[in-house]
């Protein structure tokens, strides 16, 4: 029988991991009633006849089928199905959205279409993401129960791969990525370096890239003030990446090397319980730090030395971002941003 649920705080961007997580969900008695509110949850077990092509491939007459619809004010806003198998696991859950000849044109801040497939171990097996540069496929492999490799490919292109390693008590130590060709145009675009590559025709990727898995093909690094050095050791060819990891899985080195296996370059990150206070590089024959503050969960500042030498420092102030390039210790250059377009410039030498 068709429920409906009304739930308390809901969007449409974390409705499914919301569900998975066991949010609480008022049942609503009837249809007219749930659509009154801002966000309704529609849930019922669907027949074949109802099931997309895009999901077909994925059937099996043994499982049971779900589906979920995500109600904004009375439209549909998403779609998710779920294939459970005879003991009740799922095997698949696909979120789509609520117009699926939509699928491929996702815009900015919307939740790219996915697909995951599980194994009956319940160990997540496969991912699809449908992005206008194509389809993003993972795929993970396990050893006695651990990940130990997921392959990451755009339609049929490999991108990269990346390697797990463990302690000896199973505890994540690190990740060891290899780029294909085309993954290094991949990642190259995800860096904050204002001349990306030129692209072949084959693969264009200033698309949105995938939404990242277990490690991101970018830098680890969050924040609108984000210094140009980064940027710039990102967009060096890199033929593979090793990720150095503590004990609660955060990043603390990550080095990068070149088709010659030479190091290009080395970052190393001081955390302060979850967030990451000073980033110390090197890409020789330079070496350098960046050091950020913060006021309650915002970033505030960002201060960038290369050879022990303060370059540049960007500060928040109320909606702008201020931003000074130094030389001799002394301003020569301070610029007013806000959104990420620039306001004013002033030269002060």
């Amino acid at each position: 029988m068709p429920l409906f649920f009304s739930p308390a705080v809901l969007g449409a961007q974390d409705w499914y991991r919301s569900n998975q997580a066991g949010m609480a969900l008022e049942r609503v008695s009837s249809r007219m009633v749930a659509l009154r509110y801002e966000w309704a949850l529609f849930i019922e077990k669907a027949g074949r006849a109802a099931l997309p092509v895009l999901l077909r491939p994925y059937d099996n007459p043994s499982y049971t089928l779900e589906q979920r619809l995500l109600y904004e004010r009375g439209v549909v806003k998403r779609r998710q199905w779920i294939f459970r198998d005879g003991a009740g696991r799922v095997r698949l859950n696909a979120s789509l959205p609520a117009d699926l000849n939509s699928i491929g044109k996702t815009e900015g801040g919307e939740v790219p279409p996915f697909i995951e497939i599980f194994a009956p171990s319940r160990a997540l097996t496969e991912t699809l993401q449908y992005l206008a540069a194509g389809v993003y496929t993972t795929r993970y492999l396990y050893r006695d129960g651990l990940l130990i490799r997921a392959e990451t490919f755009l339609d049929k292109t490999p991108l990269w791969t990346d390697n797990y390693r463990y302690t000896r008590s199973s505890l994540l130590r690190g990740v060891d990525r290899n780029y294909h060709e085309a993954g290094f145009y991949a990642a190259s675009l995800q860096g904050t370096s204002s001349r990306p590559p030129v692209l072949p025709a084959s693969l264009d990727l200033r698309e949105a890239p995938p939404v990242p898995g277990f490690v991101s093909p970018g830098s680890p690094y969050d924040s609108s003030i984000m210094t140009d050095v980064l940027g710039s050791i990102y967009a060096v060819k890199a033929a593979r990446v090793i990720f150095d990891m503590d004990s609660q899985g955060r990043v603390i080195t990550e080095t990068r090397y070149g088709g010659e296996d030479q190091i290009l370059a080395v970052i190393t990150n001081e955390w302060v319980n979850d967030r990451i206070s000073v980033i110390l590089w090197s890409a020789p024959p330079d070496q350098g730090r960046i050091v950020f503050r913060y006021s309650g969960n915002n970033r505030i500042s960002e201060e960038d030395y290369r050879n022990g030498v303060l370059e540049r420092r960007v500060s928040v102030r109320g909606e702008e971002e201020i931003e000074e390039i130094f030389m001799n210790d002394k301003v020569i250059l301070r610029a007013f941003w806000k959104d990420g377009r620039k306001l004013s410039e002033e030269r002060l030498r």
